[in-house]
């Protein structure tokens, strides 16, 4: 069977990244055309900074741990960025009204009083039913991730230093019964 797909590097590369859904679950440190490629090198090199890697095992350690905390950033911006598109949709009422007004030539914009931008923002605080409990699975992940991730390091630079493992072991995967 021939080789599918392209065959030039320029198309090689432009599929290479087919698998970046979207931002919030993307592995790679930067989406282009979203965050900014300097932001992530001052962010990898503030951590390698603080955690004063040696070695490649430890720097390897040390990138992960800056690209998870980049990736639960991401989250935090991927919540606000979904609340704000939550408070921009106005309930079916007001769309109508809005519509309705906009067919008729009339003047859509007002100012809303403060109990009317309650009324529209307090329920959209809290993003929807399947957004919230993903953002919250998705960041929690990540947070267990990292912790895991800073303790391997810190245990790994105590035992290059002579020191006893801060790390109490426990194997909790184990194997299925029966």
């Amino acid at each position: 069977m021939p080789p599918t797909g392209p065959t030039s590097e320029r198309g090689k590369a432009v599929v290479s990244r087919n698998a970046v859904k979207h931002g919030l679950l993307s592995d790679a440190p930067v989406i282009e055309g979203v965050e900014d490629p300097a932001d992530w090198e001052r962010h990898r090199q503030g951590i390698l900074d603080s955690t004063e890697p040696e070695g490649h095992l430890e720097t390897a350690l040390a990138d992960r741990i800056a690209s998870l905390i980049w990736r639960m950033q991401r989250v935090v911006r991927y919540e606000t960025g979904m609340l704000s598109l939550a408070l921009d949709f106005n309930d079916e009422a007001d769309t109508l009204a809005i519509l309705t007004r906009k067919v008729k030539g009339m003047d859509i914009q007002r100012q809303r009083t403060a109990e009317e931008r309650r009324h529209f923002i307090v329920p959209r605080l809290i993003p929807g039913e399947m957004t919230g409990p993903m953002i919250m699975r998705y960041e929690a992940h990540l947070h267990r991730q990292w912790l895991q991730t800073q303790h391997e390091l810190e245990a790994m630079q105590t035992r290059r230093k002579g020191g006893a493992s801060p790390l109490a072991r426990l194997d909790i995967a184990g194997s299925p019964a029966g």
